[in-house]
């Protein structure tokens, strides 16, 4: 049976037309070079190469062989070397997903760098809810994601990136809207814009902060996107509480304002526990850096 090693063997003693070449290219000595190539010659039932003492050539059959075997073995060697590249992590594809509230701050920061640095790694990039989010690195329709934390799923791995405080947003022509001091018992007696659906980050823990603040908070179920709480916000539906980042999204209607009380938000990038790919992991790394960056205060965007 013709294995892939009397090819290679076949290719070098056919491109140096010398044993002794061929086989010190090869890293092997001369006879096992010979015995292979005659055992080559069997299997295929013809004779490849013209032998004297003073030279080596190709037979007609060699040379049909040779012209059609060596683009085959320069496109395996090209799969190969592509094959290690991306094990390597510097080649391949990576779905990142994100969420509204760090598609505005970090993501572009992480994203742009990765690319600089590994330019052969196709990136897409998917924005949703949290909870599409976290099921979608489950169904592994994504491979990592810079989203809210906390995440608690048995089969998803996190690293906190960085902590941002929470502002309030609310309707521009809201009386507190010009106040200058403002704490979170301050709107006891407003409307938060919250959702009773499966748990969603932030959204979740809207109830528990006010809570802590030592009020209970009148709720307005909504959608779990932050863009939706904001929007309704300008409509005079109530105030919501976001990550500061969402400042930088341009929403028309609204103020926000920075709480002395305020909590904070954990961000963090997730991925599988299970199969992380060695780009998933340079990806992480990436995320990390840039992190660290922003607190050291620098920027998002690099």
């Amino acid at each position: 049976m013709i294995e892939l090693r009397h090819l290679r063997y076949f290719i070098a003693v056919a491109e140096e037309l010398h044993f002794s070449r061929a086989a010190l290219r090869l890293n092997m000595s001369q006879p096992p070079l010979s015995q292979q190539i005659r055992q080559l010659e069997e299997m295929v039932g013809a004779q490849l190469f013209v032998r004297n003492k003073r030279s080596v050539s190709l037979t007609n059959a060699g040379r049909d062989l040779y012209e059609h075997l060596s683009p085959w073995i320069d496109e395996l060697n090209e799969m190969v070397a592509r094959a290690r590249l991306i094990s390597e992590g510097e080649r391949g594809s990576i779905s990142v997903g994100c969420s509204y509230t760090t598609s505005h701050h970090i993501v572009p920061g992480v994203v742009r760098i990765f690319a600089e640095r590994f330019p052969a790694v196709t990136i897409k990039l998917l924005e949703s809810p949290f909870d599409r989010q976290v099921e979608a690195l489950v169904r592994g329709f994504v491979d990592v994601a810079i989203i809210r934390l906390p995440v608690s799923h048995s089969e998803l791995v996190f690293k906190e990136l960085y902590e941002e405080p929470l502002v309030v947003v609310l309707p521009q022509r809201h009386r507190f809207a010009a106040k200058s001091r403002l704490r979170l018992r301050d709107l006891k007696d407003e409307t938060f814009l919250s959702s009773s659906r499966r748990p969603v980050g932030l959204f979740d823990s809207m109830e528990a902060i006010c809570e802590h603040a030592g009020f209970t908070p009148k709720l307005l179920d909504i959608s779990s996107s932050a863009n939706s709480a904001v929007a309704l916000v300008g409509a005079g539906m109530g105030i919501t509480l976001v990550p500061e980042a969402v400042r930088y999204a341009d929403h028309k209607n609204v103020v926000y304002k920075t709480l002395l009380d305020s909590p904070r938000s954990m961000v963090g990038v997730v991925w599988r526990r299970a199969n992380a790919s060695s780009v998933t992991q340079l990806f992480v790394d990436v995320a990390a850096e840039v992190a660290a960056d922003v607190a050291a205060g620098g920027s998002a965007g690099g």
